[in-house]
């Protein structure tokens, strides 16, 4: 039976606020102090309201409660929807883009955390007909998702499965580099995604170009994260527990398409939000210090000033 998405309960999160010396009182006090630090950076928008204080307490729990990093993730946040407009904004899931672009590919979290307290993440091609397919659309997606997992969602790590079946040379001809590596610097980097493992399965021959890809625009830590299970899942699901899988991968966690309805109501239910967040991004004119450099960041050239990004 497919179930709802829910944020964790109480236990979960006192057990990730102990792993990280973390308790109610310090992460009131945390997301204060980044309160503080936001309204002193004169580049920086000015947020508020209870989505936003949400938002910093997680920046801090994936950051592993390291205040320096949490700031330098969130200002690599702001700045990235100034410097990649083509996957960090136009947030909107009633726009024509999103509804094309969902119809394509499907990502989403399944609701159940595995035992350790990781959430299993779903990304699949749901079509063999890549005319509609988009890139772009697809990494803007999945960021979106990302997005309301920062409101909501706690977790220690994420495991993420890649079901590459519908996967052909018509999606192939349609991945670009530059595109899969500014998605890699926005999901690891500026929401500081923590990624235990990912799972490519059903991977054919076809995929073995956005494979090469995959492992080039990650980090050689990362890419030793990556596990290739082709047409045989028997390994695959030695290691992803039953229900925390859809029902269409041996999983008791509902069908995929069923979980993927659900999600698609959360994410419109943040459509209003979306678009009121729409202009929160860096002022690059008014960063204090040296030039940003996106070539550093991305591996390519750029001309924003730059930031130190561990």
């Amino acid at each position: 039976m497919t179930k709802e998405f829910l944020a964790p309960g109480k236990d979960l999160i006192q057990k990730i606020w102990e792993e990280f010396g973390l308790n109610e009182q310090r992460v009131k006090e945390s997301v204060e102090a980044l309160k503080n630090w936001l309204a002193m950076e004169p580049h920086l928008p000015e947020e508020s309201g209870s989505l936003h204080e949400a938002r910093l307490e997680r920046w801090l729990i994936r950051c592993k409660n390291s205040m320096e990093r949490t700031k330098q993730s969130i200002d690599l946040y702001y700045t990235l929807r100034s410097l990649s407009p083509e996957i960090m904004c136009d947030w909107n899931p009633r726009s024509k883009w999103f509804q094309d672009a969902v119809q394509a590919c499907c990502y989403f979290p399944m609701p159940e955390l595995t035992p350790e307290g990781d959430r299993v993440n779903m990304l699949k091609y749901l079509t063999k007909d890549a005319t509609n397919f988009v890139h772009e659309d697809l990494v803007r997606m999945f960021l979106m998702t990302t997005e309301v997992r920062m409101c909501e969602d706690y977790s220690f790590t994420d495991i993420l499965i890649l079901d590459m079946e519908n996967y052909t040379l018509g999606h192939n001809s349609k991945v670009k580099f530059t595109i899969a590596k500014k998605g890699e610097v926005c999901f690891m980097k500026a929401f500081s995604t923590r990624l235990k493992a990912l799972h490519i399965i059903n991977a054919s021959s076809f995929a073995e170009v956005f494979i090469a890809i995959i492992k080039a625009v990650f980090s050689s830590k990362l890419t030793s994260r990556i596990f290739v299970h082709g047409k045989d899942l028997t390994n695959f699901r030695k290691q992803v527990p039953q229900m925390c899988l859809p029902d269409d991968l041996g999983g008791t966690g509902g069908s995929l398409q069923e979980n993927w309805n659900l999600w698609l109501k959360k994410v419109d239910s943040y459509h209003d939000w979306f678009l009121q967040h729409e202009n929160f991004k860096s002022d690059e004119s008014k960063r204090q210090g040296g030039d940003f450099d996106s070539g550093e960041l991305f591996g390519f050239d750029g001309s924003f000033r730059r930031l130190n990004v561990d």
